[in-house]
């Protein structure tokens, strides 16, 4: 993942909102940070190959692999 966000000048979490934006997928960022928030909005002007999508969705773990927010963390 890293290598494809140097290799488009971008963030892997850029990378990960691109790749739901391109399949058509609305992708909802949570952050309280701002300047994390101002990087979520630069998904533009970029567009990952449809090799790099495949590869991309390779990393599918299943949904076992998932960690459901109710029940983990504070």
């Amino acid at each position: 993942m890293a290598g494809l966000a140097a290799a488009h000048g971008r963030t892997p979490p850029q990378i990960v909102l691109r790749w739901h934006v391109q399949q058509g997928l609305v992708p909802i960022p949570k952050s309280s940070d701002p300047q994390r928030l101002r990087s979520n909005l630069h998904v533009s002007g970029f567009a990952l190959s449809d090799a790099e999508m495949a590869d991309l969705i390779t990393l599918d773990r299943g949904e076992q692999a998932a960690v459901d927010s109710d029940e983990f963390g504070p």
